[in-house]
């Protein structure tokens, strides 16, 4: 039988650097928005082929944006979110 050990999140976050604390919070960041893309097409209704339809993109780009393995550009992100009605916005803060 094998005996998984579990490690705190908060003794974990301890042993990171502050370079790596920033990237993880950045891949947090693009995977909060491929889910929220997802979630969206999927209330409007669209299948992904529909979505690529009306956004002009490749289908197999929506499927790669909506698994995360794409790092999609802007522009593609824009097209999306102008396919499903919606603006896509970016803030630097």
């Amino acid at each position: 039988m094998r005996k998984t050990t579990a490690i705190p999140l908060e003794k974990w976050n301890k042993n990171l650097s502050s370079e790596e604390r920033k990237f993880i919070e950045g891949e947090k960041k693009y995977y909060h928005l491929i889910v929220t893309l997802k979630k969206k097409r999927e209330k409007l209704g669209l299948t992904q082929e529909k979505l690529a339809k009306i956004a002009k993109v490749p289908r197999t780009t929506i499927t790669k944006v909506e698994s995360g393995s794409r790092n999609a550009t802007l522009q593609t992100l824009i097209a999306i979110a102008q396919a499903m009605g919606k603006n896509l916005e970016l803030r630097l803060v």
